[in-house]
Protein backbone atom coordinates (compact mmCIF):
# COMPACT_ATOMS: atom_id res chain seq x y z
CA UNK A 1 0.00 0.00 0.00
CA UNK A 2 1.60 3.55 -1.19
CA UNK A 3 2.09 5.97 1.79
CA UNK A 4 0.01 9.28 1.99
CA UNK A 5 1.65 11.90 0.74
CA UNK A 6 1.89 15.27 3.20
CA UNK A 7 2.29 18.98 2.23
CA UNK A 8 2.86 20.75 5.96
CA UNK A 9 2.30 24.54 5.51
CA UNK A 10 3.62 26.86 8.43
CA UNK A 11 3.05 31.01 8.84
CA UNK A 12 5.67 31.95 11.30
CA UNK A 13 5.42 34.80 13.02
CA UNK A 14 6.44 36.80 15.66
CA UNK A 15 2.86 36.94 17.35
CA UNK A 16 2.42 33.06 16.33
CA UNK A 17 2.78 30.28 14.05
CA UNK A 18 -0.26 28.58 12.16
CA UNK A 19 0.10 25.49 11.24
CA UNK A 20 -1.34 23.28 8.15
CA UNK A 21 -1.08 19.66 7.76
CA UNK A 22 -2.55 18.27 4.34
CA UNK A 23 -3.21 15.09 2.80
CA UNK A 24 -6.09 13.94 -0.10
CA UNK A 25 -8.04 12.56 2.73
CA UNK A 26 -6.94 15.03 6.04
CA UNK A 27 -6.98 18.88 6.72
CA UNK A 28 -5.49 19.31 10.03
CA UNK A 29 -4.60 22.94 11.85
CA UNK A 30 -2.30 23.88 14.77
CA UNK A 31 -0.96 26.96 16.79
CA UNK A 32 1.91 27.57 18.18
CA UNK A 33 4.06 30.25 19.98
CA UNK A 34 5.24 33.03 17.89
CA UNK A 35 9.15 33.05 16.78
CA UNK A 36 11.67 34.37 19.06
CA UNK A 37 13.60 36.63 17.10
CA UNK A 38 16.86 36.88 19.95
CA UNK A 39 17.56 32.84 19.20
CA UNK A 40 17.84 30.83 16.24
CA UNK A 41 14.90 30.05 13.95
CA UNK A 42 15.89 27.12 12.79
CA UNK A 43 15.39 25.08 15.54
CA UNK A 44 12.44 26.69 16.75
CA UNK A 45 10.69 25.73 13.53
CA UNK A 46 12.19 22.47 13.94
CA UNK A 47 10.88 21.91 16.99
CA UNK A 48 7.04 23.15 15.73
CA UNK A 49 7.63 20.63 12.82
CA UNK A 50 8.46 17.57 14.71
CA UNK A 51 5.33 18.38 16.66
CA UNK A 52 2.93 18.95 13.97
CA UNK A 53 4.03 15.57 12.29
CA UNK A 54 3.25 13.58 15.25
CA UNK A 55 1.83 10.26 13.79
CA UNK A 56 1.61 11.57 10.19
CA UNK A 57 3.75 8.20 8.07
CA UNK A 58 4.04 9.63 4.72
CA UNK A 59 6.18 11.49 2.91
CA UNK A 60 5.97 15.36 3.55
CA UNK A 61 6.56 18.18 1.52
CA UNK A 62 7.42 21.35 3.88
CA UNK A 63 6.51 25.23 2.87
CA UNK A 64 7.24 27.36 5.43
CA UNK A 65 6.28 31.43 4.96
CA UNK A 66 8.42 33.49 7.90
CA UNK A 67 8.79 37.07 8.79
CA UNK A 68 11.94 38.50 9.06
CA UNK A 69 13.29 36.44 6.24
CA UNK A 70 17.17 37.11 5.42
CA UNK A 71 19.43 36.30 3.36
CA UNK A 72 21.52 34.83 6.07
CA UNK A 73 18.79 32.47 7.12
CA UNK A 74 17.04 31.88 3.40
CA UNK A 75 18.79 28.12 3.82
CA UNK A 76 16.35 25.28 3.43
CA UNK A 77 19.24 23.16 3.31
CA UNK A 78 20.24 24.10 6.55
CA UNK A 79 16.91 23.49 7.90
CA UNK A 80 16.12 20.27 6.39
CA UNK A 81 19.28 18.86 8.02
CA UNK A 82 17.24 19.00 10.98
CA UNK A 83 14.54 17.60 9.95
CA UNK A 84 12.71 13.65 10.00
CA UNK A 85 13.79 11.92 6.81
CA UNK A 86 9.76 12.38 5.70
CA UNK A 87 10.32 15.72 5.34
CA UNK A 88 11.72 15.31 1.76
CA UNK A 89 11.41 18.77 0.47
CA UNK A 90 11.11 22.18 2.00
CA UNK A 91 10.05 25.89 -0.04
CA UNK A 92 11.09 28.93 1.97
CA UNK A 93 9.45 32.26 1.74
CA UNK A 94 9.41 35.31 3.08
CA UNK A 95 5.92 35.83 4.46
CA UNK A 96 4.99 38.80 2.42
CA UNK A 97 5.15 36.27 -0.57
CA UNK A 98 2.85 33.76 0.92
CA UNK A 99 0.52 36.58 2.27
CA UNK A 100 0.31 37.92 -1.34
CA UNK A 101 -0.67 33.74 -2.03
CA UNK A 102 -3.22 33.55 0.56
CA UNK A 103 -4.79 36.88 -0.23
CA UNK A 104 -4.65 37.36 -4.70
CA UNK A 105 -3.90 33.54 -5.28
CA UNK A 106 -0.99 33.23 -8.38
CA UNK A 107 -1.31 36.03 -10.60
CA UNK A 108 -0.75 39.94 -10.70
CA UNK A 109 -1.64 42.46 -7.95
CA UNK A 110 -0.83 44.19 -4.94
CA UNK A 111 -1.00 42.73 -0.80
CA UNK A 112 -0.59 44.48 1.94
CA UNK A 113 -0.22 42.55 4.92
CA UNK A 114 -0.88 44.23 8.63
CA UNK A 115 0.00 42.59 11.42
CA UNK A 116 2.18 43.84 14.57
CA UNK A 117 4.21 45.18 11.58
CA UNK A 118 3.12 45.40 8.20
CA UNK A 119 4.51 44.57 4.64
CA UNK A 120 2.96 45.49 0.94
CA UNK A 121 4.20 43.22 -2.06
CA UNK A 122 3.46 43.99 -5.57
CA UNK A 123 3.18 41.31 -8.44
CA UNK A 124 3.57 42.37 -11.85
CA UNK A 125 4.23 40.50 -15.39
CA UNK A 126 7.71 40.11 -14.41
CA UNK A 127 8.75 41.60 -11.59
CA UNK A 128 7.85 41.92 -7.66
CA UNK A 129 8.44 44.90 -5.53
CA UNK A 130 8.34 44.75 -2.15
CA UNK A 131 7.65 47.96 -0.07
CA UNK A 132 7.91 49.11 3.31
CA UNK A 133 8.49 45.79 6.30
CA UNK A 134 11.40 47.33 7.47
CA UNK A 135 10.43 47.04 11.37
CA UNK A 136 9.39 49.59 14.01
CA UNK A 137 12.11 51.56 14.45
CA UNK A 138 12.32 52.91 10.53
CA UNK A 139 9.35 51.87 8.98
CA UNK A 140 6.03 49.83 9.32
CA UNK A 141 3.75 52.72 8.70
CA UNK A 142 -0.06 52.25 9.40
CA UNK A 143 1.35 48.91 11.34
CA UNK A 144 -0.42 47.64 14.78
CA UNK A 145 2.82 48.93 16.65
CA UNK A 146 2.74 52.34 14.06
CA UNK A 147 -1.53 52.75 15.66
CA UNK A 148 -0.37 51.34 19.09
CA UNK A 149 2.40 53.75 19.44
CA UNK A 150 0.19 56.75 17.92
CA UNK A 151 -2.15 56.43 20.60
CA UNK A 152 0.05 56.41 23.96
CA UNK A 153 2.17 59.18 22.19
CA UNK A 154 -1.16 60.75 22.22
CA UNK A 155 -2.44 59.78 25.73
CA UNK A 156 0.81 61.11 26.54
CA UNK A 157 0.15 64.38 25.16
CA UNK A 158 -3.30 64.48 26.68
CA UNK A 159 -1.87 64.23 30.18
CA UNK A 160 0.74 67.38 29.74
CA UNK A 161 -2.30 69.16 28.51
CA UNK A 162 -0.62 69.60 24.86
CA UNK A 163 -4.24 67.93 23.82
CA UNK A 164 -7.89 67.44 24.13
CA UNK A 165 -8.48 63.49 24.46
CA UNK A 166 -10.51 61.71 27.65
CA UNK A 167 -10.40 58.74 25.79
CA UNK A 168 -7.01 58.23 24.92
CA UNK A 169 -6.05 59.82 28.49
CA UNK A 170 -7.52 57.36 29.80
CA UNK A 171 -6.01 54.84 27.83
CA UNK A 172 -2.71 55.54 29.05
CA UNK A 173 -3.81 56.09 32.77
CA UNK A 174 -5.69 52.85 33.02
CA UNK A 175 -2.53 51.17 31.80
CA UNK A 176 0.13 52.87 33.29
CA UNK A 177 -0.47 53.79 36.96
CA UNK A 178 2.80 56.24 37.19
CA UNK A 179 2.55 57.81 33.28
CA UNK A 180 5.69 59.73 33.92
CA UNK A 181 7.44 56.46 33.95
CA UNK A 182 5.46 54.78 31.09
CA UNK A 183 8.38 55.14 28.78
CA UNK A 184 11.10 53.57 30.96
CA UNK A 185 8.46 50.68 31.70
CA UNK A 186 8.16 50.10 28.24
CA UNK A 187 11.57 50.94 26.61
CA UNK A 188 12.88 48.10 29.53
CA UNK A 189 10.49 45.47 28.99
CA UNK A 190 11.38 42.59 26.48
CA UNK A 191 8.25 42.64 24.54
CA UNK A 192 7.86 46.46 23.93
CA UNK A 193 7.05 45.85 20.16
CA UNK A 194 4.10 42.88 21.07
CA UNK A 195 2.92 45.36 24.06
CA UNK A 196 2.54 48.04 22.20
CA UNK A 197 1.33 46.78 18.98
CA UNK A 198 -1.92 45.54 20.99
CA UNK A 199 -2.83 48.73 22.36
CA UNK A 200 -3.89 48.66 18.20
CA UNK A 201 -7.23 47.19 19.20
CA UNK A 202 -7.78 49.53 21.57
CA UNK A 203 -7.10 52.74 19.82
CA UNK A 204 -9.65 51.22 16.89
CA UNK A 205 -11.80 50.94 19.39
CA UNK A 206 -11.53 54.00 20.75
CA UNK A 207 -12.01 55.61 16.86
CA UNK A 208 -15.68 55.52 17.25
CA UNK A 209 -15.50 58.06 20.31
CA UNK A 210 -13.08 60.27 20.11
CA UNK A 211 -11.59 62.50 16.72
CA UNK A 212 -7.97 62.18 18.14
CA UNK A 213 -8.21 58.00 17.98
CA UNK A 214 -10.12 58.44 14.44
CA UNK A 215 -7.82 60.63 12.99
CA UNK A 216 -4.78 57.83 13.80
CA UNK A 217 -6.95 55.21 12.66
CA UNK A 218 -7.23 56.71 9.04
CA UNK A 219 -3.73 57.81 9.20
CA UNK A 220 -2.65 54.39 9.01
CA UNK A 221 -4.95 53.42 6.36
CA UNK A 222 -3.21 56.30 4.35
CA UNK A 223 -0.21 55.14 5.23
CA UNK A 224 -0.83 51.38 4.04
CA UNK A 225 -2.44 53.21 0.59
CA UNK A 226 0.69 54.87 -0.24
CA UNK A 227 2.45 51.75 0.04
CA UNK A 228 0.01 49.81 -1.91
CA UNK A 229 0.09 52.42 -5.41
CA UNK A 230 3.66 52.07 -4.95
CA UNK A 231 4.17 48.64 -5.15
CA UNK A 232 1.52 48.96 -8.20
CA UNK A 233 3.84 51.51 -9.89
CA UNK A 234 6.71 49.98 -8.81
CA UNK A 235 5.86 46.73 -10.76
CA UNK A 236 4.44 48.45 -14.18
CA UNK A 237 0.66 48.01 -12.93
CA UNK A 238 -0.43 51.43 -13.47
CA UNK A 239 1.40 51.10 -17.16
CA UNK A 240 -1.40 49.28 -18.42
CA UNK A 241 -3.33 50.01 -21.66
CA UNK A 242 -7.13 50.49 -21.98
CA UNK A 243 -6.66 46.77 -23.40
CA UNK A 244 -5.28 45.57 -19.96
CA UNK A 245 -6.82 44.60 -16.87
CA UNK A 246 -7.70 46.96 -13.69
CA UNK A 247 -5.21 46.28 -11.24
CA UNK A 248 -6.18 43.95 -8.17
CA UNK A 249 -5.22 45.39 -4.49
CA UNK A 250 -5.94 43.04 -1.51
CA UNK A 251 -4.90 42.63 1.92
CA UNK A 252 -4.71 40.47 5.20
CA UNK A 253 -4.05 40.52 8.38
CA UNK A 254 -6.37 40.93 11.47
CA UNK A 255 -6.22 44.44 11.81
CA UNK A 256 -7.55 44.89 8.45
CA UNK A 257 -10.53 43.89 9.74
CA UNK A 258 -11.34 47.65 11.34
CA UNK A 259 -13.74 48.61 9.45
CA UNK A 260 -12.52 52.48 9.39
CA UNK A 261 -8.85 51.37 8.77
CA UNK A 262 -9.86 49.65 5.51
CA UNK A 263 -12.71 51.79 4.33
CA UNK A 264 -9.90 54.67 4.35
CA UNK A 265 -7.30 52.68 2.86
CA UNK A 266 -9.87 51.39 -0.41
CA UNK A 267 -10.88 55.17 -0.70
CA UNK A 268 -7.36 56.29 -0.77
CA UNK A 269 -6.16 53.13 -3.56
CA UNK A 270 -9.04 54.33 -5.34
CA UNK A 271 -8.61 57.87 -5.11
CA UNK A 272 -4.85 57.52 -6.33
CA UNK A 273 -5.81 54.49 -9.10
CA UNK A 274 -9.19 55.43 -10.28
CA UNK A 275 -11.05 52.11 -11.72
CA UNK A 276 -8.71 49.33 -9.24
CA UNK A 277 -10.26 46.66 -8.08
CA UNK A 278 -9.82 46.32 -4.57
CA UNK A 279 -11.04 42.41 -3.38
CA UNK A 280 -11.10 40.46 0.00
CA UNK A 281 -8.46 37.92 0.31
CA UNK A 282 -9.11 34.98 -1.29
CA UNK A 283 -7.92 32.39 1.96
CA UNK A 284 -5.65 32.81 5.16
CA UNK A 285 -1.81 33.32 5.02
CA UNK A 286 -1.05 29.44 5.99
CA UNK A 287 -3.08 28.93 2.83
CA UNK A 288 -1.07 30.72 0.89
CA UNK A 289 1.96 29.18 2.24
CA UNK A 290 0.26 25.81 1.35
CA UNK A 291 0.45 26.97 -2.32
CA UNK A 292 4.45 27.72 -2.32
CA UNK A 293 4.93 24.38 -4.38
CA UNK A 294 2.19 25.53 -6.90
CA UNK A 295 4.05 28.74 -8.37
CA UNK A 296 4.66 28.18 -11.95
CA UNK A 297 8.19 28.27 -12.91
CA UNK A 298 7.96 31.46 -15.05
CA UNK A 299 6.13 33.64 -11.79
CA UNK A 300 8.15 36.29 -10.86
CA UNK A 301 7.61 34.82 -7.21
CA UNK A 302 10.03 31.68 -8.11
CA UNK A 303 13.49 33.57 -7.69
CA UNK A 304 12.65 34.27 -3.96
CA UNK A 305 11.04 30.71 -3.05
CA UNK A 306 14.28 29.09 -1.79
CA UNK A 307 13.99 24.76 -2.23
CA UNK A 308 15.91 21.99 -0.57
CA UNK A 309 15.27 18.55 -1.58
CA UNK A 310 16.92 15.50 -0.13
Amino acid sequence: MTSPLYTLALDAGQTGIRTLLLSDTERREGTYPGLRTNAELFPQLATVIADALTGVGGSVTLSIGMTGLTAANSRPAELLAQLPAQVERVLLAHDSVTGFLGSIGVGEGVMTAVGTGVVTLGVGATSIARVDGWGNLIGDAGSAYWIGRAGLEAGMRAYDGRLESTALLTLLTDNFSHPEEAYIELQTSADRVARIAAFARDVIELAAVDAHAADIVRSAGRELAISAVAGARRVGLLEADANSPAPRFSWTGNVMKADLLRETFIAEVLRAVPGAILAAPVGEPVDGVALLERVPEESPLRPVIHTATR
